[in-house]
């Protein structure tokens, strides 16, 4: 069943699952519809040989009117829904739609059963709306022929890179945030040794998927683990060609390339991608901070000098303006920040 955003409004069982006739029909009709408010509009492809379908999920961007508040309620009556669930902005909006007739009569001669529970019938078109094209055509990507998306984050993650929705990215020490290497499905395949060509001329059986996704040199049976999912509506345990995937992958040799440490493909990522001096700027004011923090604290300082707090951030503040800024005392030896101090309470004469 389909319809899972509009559970609480509309009758259990009035989004009946669609066979492929059907969907490639309403498919095919609704894309020009929103292509006359948005420039790109697609549908990742489906899973090879999928016989029967939920929801119709469009990835769109590059709006053609400028008032991005009033998209989603626009999308709606653009696809003429009768219900809508609607989030601004660069999120995912969901439609509910009635089937016409003669949808319906299709869908009943397509129907094993041969006849529809109630009368009336939906079907729920999800709209997520992209940042740009270049956000759109990974979209694509990620939610593209089933889980293969899934399965090439799988295996970037065996080796220290995280992939969602949101690009290729590898993680820094708390606090600090994730350094984002590339949005650009075409680059983040390249590197993993992946083919853009190649997925875009398609695949007729979920096995092509799984030789296409093997072909990457961080592909390795032996380090499959199961991904973090948080970009992805369904957990992995409701992914079945996730987990025919790695029954698959088992019987497979590991690629050539095959590095034992996630440190070193985490290190030629940000090399590959000129994310090094970000990585490394960002591990030097860490490191600043923390030899600060064990070095030259208002605690120190009073153990030192013997003063209260008020005569600590003065003694402080003169330390820092000798030195020329807090920063100038990194690094150095203890006992010379020791001197600085005590030669700074003899000059305050506290």
């Amino acid at each position: 069943m389909g319809g899972k955003a509009f559970s609480a409004d509309l009758p259990s069982g009035s989004f009946p699952r669609l066979p492929s006739r059907l969907y490639e029909d309403l498919k095919g009709r609704l894309t020009p519809l929103l292509q006359t408010i948005y420039t790109l509009v697609e549908v990742p492809p489906e899973a090879p040989g999928k016989k029967d379908h939920g929801d119709i999920d469009f990835v769109v961007a590059q709006p053609i009117h400028d008032n991005e508040h009033v998209m989603a309620a626009l999308i709606g009556q653009v696809l003429g829904a009768v219900k809508s669930v609607e989030m601004d902005g660069n999120r995912t909006s969901n439609y509910a739609l009635e089937l016409s007739q003669e949808d319906c009569a299709l869908l009943v001669s397509d129907d094993s059963q041969g006849s529809l529970p109630i009368q009336k019938i939906y079907l729920q078109v999800d709209v997520r709306v992209c940042l740009d094209a270049e956000e759109w055509e990974l979209l694509k990507v990620m939610h593209g022929y089933g889980d293969l998306g899934i399965i090439i984050a799988s295996i970037a993650r065996c080796h220290g890179l995280i992939l969602g929705t949101k690009g290729l990215k590898v993680s820094s020490p708390p606090p600090d945030p994730p350094i984002y290497l590339s949005k650009s499905p075409r680059a983040i395949l390249e590197f993993m040794g992946l083919s853009m060509d190649r997925w875009k001329e398609g695949f007729t059986t979920v096995e092509e998927t799984f030789v296409f996704a093997s072909a990457s040199r961080f592909f390795d049976p032996r380090r499959i683990r199961r991904p973090h999912l948080q970009s992805f509506t369904k957990s992995v345990e409701e992914r079945a060609m996730y987990h025919e995937y790695t029954r698959w992958a088992q019987g497979q040799p590991p690629a050539p390339y095959c590095l034992e440490a996630d440190r070193e493909a985490v290190e030629e990522a940000l090399v590959y991608f000129g994310k090094k001096d970000e990585r490394d700027a960002a591990a030097l004011a860490r490191d600043k901070k923390l030899w600060m923090k064990n070095n030259f604290n208002g605690k120190i300082v009073a153990e030192w000098t013997g003063l209260g707090w008020k005569g600590v951030k003065a003694v402080m503040d003169r330390v820092r303006a000798s030195a020329g800024g807090e920063a100038e005392l990194y690094g150095r030896p203890l006992q010379d920040v020791r001197n600085l101090v005590l030669e700074s309470k003899d000059a305050l004469n506290i």
